[in-house]
């Protein structure tokens, strides 16, 4: 059961020292473009019926509000239903109330870490196989390591491209673009 544990939450060492290469070749391959992704979480996670985009519930947690506006746009225009919180307090009580598909998740917010809400969420067996994904604007190889080994799905620095959450989040759910004639 530990393993599952460590597997799930992402802190087994040998976990943590993998991360912490794909955090530095990340450099040369994606590093341009802001975003990482934790393949090992992807991989693991169960096949589910993927929902369309359409049927796609993202849910942001950023403070700023013309942030939060950029990323609702971008996911919105895409065809996401999309859902907000500008504190960790907000996410919470949302969180009480429906569960979203995906969140994005920022690390600086008025009222608490995102790195220790992802930890939280990740001890809390109903989230912890949640996509999450942290948007921010800390950009060094130890946050992303320390995002990815907490378990975040994700990891995108801003500023991000015009389909970057889009892409993103379209990756993590599984989903296929509809290609129309």
């Amino acid at each position: 059961m530990n393993d599952d544990n460590e597997q799930d939450s992402g802190t087994s060492p040998k976990r943590a020292e993998h991360l912490a290469r794909e955090a530095s070749y990340a450099d040369v391959s994606l590093a341009s473009l802001g975003v990482y992704v934790n393949y090992e979480r992807v991989i693991s996670r169960a096949p589910a019926r993927s929902k369309s985009i359409t049927e796609t519930v993202a849910f942001i947690v950023e403070d700023d509000p013309d942030q939060l506006a950029l990323a609702k746009l971008r996911l919105t225009t895409a065809g996401y239903m999309v859902q907000s919180a500008e504190s960790v307090k907000a996410l919470y009580y949302r969180l009480q109330r429906s569960e979203p598909d995906a969140i994005f998740l920022d690390v600086g917010l008025p009222d608490g870490d995102g790195f220790e809400v992802l930890s939280s969420l990740r001890s809390n067996p109903k989230y912890a196989r949640l996509p999450i994904i942290m948007l921010t604007v800390r950009r060094e190889p130890e946050d992303i390591t320390r995002g990815l080994t907490l378990g975040a799905d994700g990891y995108i620095t801003k500023p991000y491209g015009k389909n970057t959450l889009e892409y993103v989040l379209r990756f993590l759910m599984n989903q296929e673009v509809a290609v129309t004639a």
